[in-house]
């Protein structure tokens, strides 16, 4: 009981530092993008967007999966961090370079003019070498969980970058300013990780063993597909809905989910944390992993339930309040996606319990078979019903991840779907949905949202949802004088 509370006190702990460094980035990059927004100009703005989208595509390429496949790997072996660090940062650099020429070829080979050229090439640069090393090396902190330094290198980046890319900008630098700024808030961060790197995990040696590339590189390829797949799937809807009813119907359901898909954040952020200690103990303790998951999803259903409660209550308020009134019909679409967090932040646990217990290949067949059912539906659907084909598609391809996902996890690491039951948020979302229902005519949004979140809370510890474990890991992560006080 004691190993078990520990462990959950640790990876609590991990989680608030992770969260720390995302932040400052959820926070400090959407007002940056506006502001080169503004300062660019709409011709200025899609090149920027057109070399980050590039950049992130080839960057998920480049990586082969390997992060991914470190952290597993060290958790479980962490002696051979100097051979991990040493060999793999030479595969990961050739990797960056070869996909840093193909940005180079592609801006060099469209119609822009030659003093865009070499800015957005930059900003290619330091997405697939820059920062394809540091998220190589943050892999390695995961592994040995500690993300303090991840989360140290996080924000090196994000205030360089927004620093250095707004002064420049508001002296009229432009592009070629943005582009000088993601390379130094790139190079500086990723220098920070080396050399944190090699002082506190060990020298790297570089011994250039060709077998070992070649083994590294399979073994990882499905995390890459999986990452691949996964930040393609909702890019895949907007792009039929757009070819079947045009543009203006294509803008209402990516509208509508980015809203949904900037909640992926909350479990993806927790499974960094809790992945690596999965790997760790998988080989040793199945029944700890378990266990690890059920309290894991047991808290992520504590954010997923009344989050889809209140996208049901408020979804024409928070389409206004988002994006304004001209959005006011993708309303509906919200409305359908706003479930999928019921979803997603269960199977996303699973898949990582799978993974750690090198079940990797199944977590791949299982996302590109409801990737195939989401393309399918939504050919049959989007010419149909638009972009709500394309809004019922989705959920109709998550719930079907979730129920395949189950299978796998009841399969092969015996995870029983009785375990993943949470009816006490369930019955507090509701509760509270309920009780606003007939003050939303006569309340503002924010009004109305603090009534629904301290009705929530209210529940919540009504119905004695946490036990005592639970409180332990909770005080765990409270500064130490508020623990005394208390």
């Amino acid at each position: 009981m004691e190993r078990g509370l520990e462990d959950g006190k640790r990876i609590a702990r991990n989680i608030i530092l992770i969260m720390g460094g995302g932040t400052f980035r959820a926070i400090l990059m959407p007002i940056f993008t506006v502001l080169v927004a503004r300062r660019l100009g709409t011709e200025g703005f899609g090149a920027y967007s057109f070399a980050l989208s590039l950049a992130y595509i080839l960057l998920i390429i480049g990586e082969l999966g390997l992060p991914k496949l470190v952290v597993r790997e060290l958790a479980a072996n962490r002696g051979e961090v100097a051979r991990y660090v040493g060999d793999l940062t030479v595969l990961r650099l050739i990797t960056g370079v070869a996909s840093a020429g193909i940005i180079y070829a592609i801006v060099a080979l469209t119609a822009r003019s030659s003093d865009t050229r070499l800015p957005l090439f930059l900003i290619g640069l330091s997405f697939v070498v820059f920062t394809g090393l540091r998220r190589f090396f943050d892999a390695v902190f995961q592994a040995f969980e500690v993300m303090k330094y991840q989360a140290l290198s996080d924000l090196v980046d994000i205030l360089l970058t927004f620093g250095v890319g707004s002064v420049l900008l508001l002296r009229g630098f432009g592009l070629v300013g943005i582009s000088y700024a993601l390379m130094v808030g790139a190079v500086v961060s990723m220098g920070v990780d080396f050399i944190i790197l090699t002082r506190k995990m060990g020298k790297p040696v570089f011994t250039l063993d060709l077998a070992f590339w070649k083994r590294m590189v399979a073994g990882a390829l499905p995390f890459g597909v999986i990452g691949l797949v996964t930040f393609l799937f909702g890019y895949t809807n907007t792009v039929l809905v757009s070819a079947f009813k045009g543009d203006y119907q294509a803008g209402l359901f990516s509208s509508a989910y980015r809203i949904i898909w900037a909640m992926a954040v909350v479990p993806a952020t927790c499974m960094t944390a809790v992945f690596p200690y999965l790997s760790r103990t998988g080989r040793t303790s199945v029944q700890r992993n378990r266990e690890v998951i059920r309290r894991v999803v047991k808290y992520l259903a504590c954010v997923s339930l009344p989050f889809c409660a209140m996208m049901a209550l408020f979804a024409p308020q928070v389409i206004s309040a988002v994006y304004g009134d001209s959005y006011a019909s993708a309303r509906s679409a919200l409305w359908v996606l706003a479930a999928i967090p019921l979803f997603s932040f269960t199977y996303i646990p699973l898949i990582d319990l799978l993974n750690a217990h090198y079940k990797h290949r199944l977590s791949m067949l299982a996302i590109l078979a409801c990737a195939g059912v989401n393309v399918l539906l939504c050919l049959l659907l989007a010419p149909v019903m638009g972009f709500m084909g394309a809004a019922v598609s989705t959920l109709v391809s998550e719930a079907a991840m979730l129920g395949l996902v189950l299978l796998l996890a009841w399969k092969h690491v015996r995870v029983h779907p009785r375990m993943l039951g949470n009816w006490k948020p369930a019955l507090a979302a509701l509760t509270a949905a309920l009780l606003c229902l007939p003050l939303r005519s006569a309340l503002p949004f924010f009004g109305l949202a603090s009534v629904y979140v301290a009705a929530y809370l209210g529940a919540l510890f009504a119905l004695r949802t946490f036990d005592a474990a639970d409180w332990r890991i909770f005080m765990s992560v409270l500064p130490r004088r508020a623990v005394s006080r208390a």
